[in-house]
């Protein structure tokens, strides 16, 4: 059940072209909050961004050209049109794939585009799995190390000292 409650959080966030708190952190947080494995949440989240970037990607696909007009139309057309060879299709896949998770516009150009979705979900499942992997592994050991840390530092005398000044304050 956690890990498809961190693929419906990350796949609403993603499925909006608002800026919100980074994908990777809030990952990072459940995985601590929840005692979750940081691999299932990695995969989990990345599945998630994956139907939110390709649901964006057929939202800008189907309501795009209607908003779309002029000499913006006919930019469109042509960049579709050297897009849809072999190696622009691969540059395409490879530019979603290694895209910062703030990358709602570049989706959103997929979309406009007429960029496979199949492929578009590949690359962005791929690309968040690396991202997510370092974001969320980076954050978990943060946290184990401040942690113990913490309880170095507040050894046997200073918790019943804090305890005793605190409401003195």
């Amino acid at each position: 059940m956690t890990y498809l409650l961190a693929a419906a959080i990350v796949a609403a966030m993603t499925v909006t072209p608002l800026p919100l708190p980074p994908s990777w952190l809030v990952l990072s947080y459940l995985s601590l909050e929840l005692s979750a494995n940081t691999a299932g949440i990695v995969v989990a989240g990345a599945a998630g961004a994956a139907a939110g970037r390709t649901l964006l990607a057929w939202i800008a696909r189907t309501v795009g050209p209607r908003f779309v007009h002029g000499a913006t139309r006919d930019n469109v057309e042509y960049l579709a049109g050297r897009l849809h060879s072999r190696r622009g299709t691969w540059g395409a896949a490879a530019l979603l794939a290694i895209s910062p998770p703030p990358a709602g516009a570049l989706y959103i150009a997929a979309g406009l585009l007429r960029i496979n979705l199949a492929g578009v979900a590949a690359a962005c499942f791929g690309g968040r799995l690396g991202t997510y992997g370092i974001g969320v592994t980076a954050a978990s050991i943060a946290a184990g190390q401040i942690a113990c840390r913490l309880r170095e530092a507040a050894g046997p005398w200073w918790s019943p000292l804090g305890l005793v000044l605190g409401p003195s304050l």
